[in-house]
């Protein structure tokens, strides 16, 4: 069994931190870039803050839904993989309510 780790942010440090990316969630597909991290970042840490679930894909998916993305429900927080070279999501909300947090870091997953 693999040892799990707390989530450890990259960015979090400086006079202008970096650590995080957000984007006001819309009923329309967006697109979100990720903060610009060190290279063996591999989590990101997804946060929903508001009344409208939404769902995400790495990269330009011009066709997501909320049936064919990864979704993340309202008002939670939740820890995925990042592969390699992956630099934007795209984004749809279910309603116009509310912002998706991302934090790019290690560990958590």
């Amino acid at each position: 069994m693999q040892q799990a780790y707390p989530f450890q942010p990259s960015g979090a440090t400086g006079a202008t931190p970096t650590a995080q990316a957000a984007l006001v969630i819309s009923a329309s597909v967006q697109q979100l870039n990720l903060p610009a991290t060190a290279s063996d970042d591999n989590t990101m840490l997804v946060s929903v803050d508001g009344a409208a679930s939404v769902a995400w894909s790495y990269g330009v998916s011009a066709s997501l839904t909320l049936s064919n993305g990864c979704f993340v429900a309202a008002n939670t927080t939740r820890v995925f993989l990042l592969p390699p070279r992956v630099t934007q999501l795209s984004v749809i909300g279910a309603s116009a309510v509310g912002t998706l947090r991302v934090v790019v870091g290690q560990g958590g997953a």
